[in-house]
């Protein structure tokens, strides 16, 4: 059974910047034999970040405009990852001009979609549950950080550095195994990938856009990562005035190994500035691969 795919740079404009992505097309005829850890192989395979397993709409998805994906690392399934998302969103509204897709469906939760004006770039509504935990993680030189969740299933330790120098010194993640010693997440949220999200906060900028540099580091350095940079913006949209809700960063990631990326955020909290109401997360991205596989 061969299944086609195409790989996409994201969060970025340029080829071979940014974070690859595979998206493999998985059509409804097969769907019921590619099990679990079929689906798993493959996405080792790619050995890429992550990989879209792009499900084929039925009658009823069309007509409510939906596509359902599921997102896997090469070790595990996730419920939600920001450059698969937008990347899969970029690749449905900006290469294949699809006409029936208005909300993109994830583990997650369901995301509302839509083609930016000058059809430039992508935007998605982040179906979110961000959670604060009570234990910050504490690095026995570094200090104690932060540990926030974008949802149940993706976690980070929100690492601040002074400057960028420092920055640029750290080689790896506070945890040797992301996916392992999850006993610090609060309880009934020990599940998933816990990440070490290094950033340097650079202020804000002319247009009022709040600009960070960051670094994700785990089992290896990732070079835009869309969710921690959602859960880092929430968090740090929390720590503002009630009065400013609605607060616009950009993330700039991967510079340090040579994969520059661009992540722009838009963050909305509640009336009484006590929680996020929404989460816009926005990118483009850049074809780079198309072929078929063998599937396993």
């Amino acid at each position: 059974m061969k299944l086609t795919y195409v790989t996409l740079d994201v969060f970025t404009s340029t080829p071979y910047y940014g974070n690859p992505v595979a998206i493999v097309n998985i059509p409804a005829e097969h769907a019921s034999i590619l099990t679990a850890e079929k689906l798993q192989l493959i996405a080792r395979e790619f050995n890429f970040s992550e990989t879209v397993f792009l499900h084929e709409q039925s009658a009823d998805d069309t007509g409510e405009g939906l596509v359902k994906i599921q997102i896997n690392t090469p070790w595990a399934e996730v419920p939600f990852a920001g450059h698969p998302t937008v990347g899969t969103t970029n690749y449905l509204l900006r290469y294949l001009k699809h006409e029936n897709f208005k909300v993109l469906v994830t583990k997650a939760g369901r995301m509302a979609v839509k083609l930016n004006e000058g059809g430039e770039d992508v935007s998605l509504e982040v179906a979110h549950n961000i959670r604060i935990h009570v234990q910050p993680f504490t690095h026995p030189t570094l200090g104690a950080f932060p540990v926030v969740s974008i949802v149940k299933g993706m976690s980070f330790i929100m690492a601040k550095m002074p400057d960028l120098e420092v920055l640029a010194k750290q080689n790896k993640g506070f945890r040797e195994n992301s996916y392992v010693d999850l006993g610090g997440l609060d309880e009934g949220w020990q599940v998933g990938l816990l990440a070490t999200y290094y950033y340097v906060d650079l202020g804000i900028d002319e247009s009022g856009t709040r600009q960070i540099r960051t670094r994700c580091l785990s089992m290896g350095e990732d070079p835009a990562t869309g969710s921690a940079a959602s859960a880092l913006t929430c968090y740090l949209a929390l720590q503002e005035e009630p009065a400013k809700r609605t607060i616009r960063f950009k993330a700039t990631q991967g510079v340090e190994m040579g994969r520059k990326s661009g992540i722009s955020v838009e963050v909305t909290k509640t009336s009484d500035g006590n929680a996020i109401e929404k989460v816009v997360l926005s990118g483009t991205a850049v074809k780079i691969m198309e072929g078929s596989l063998e599937a396993p």
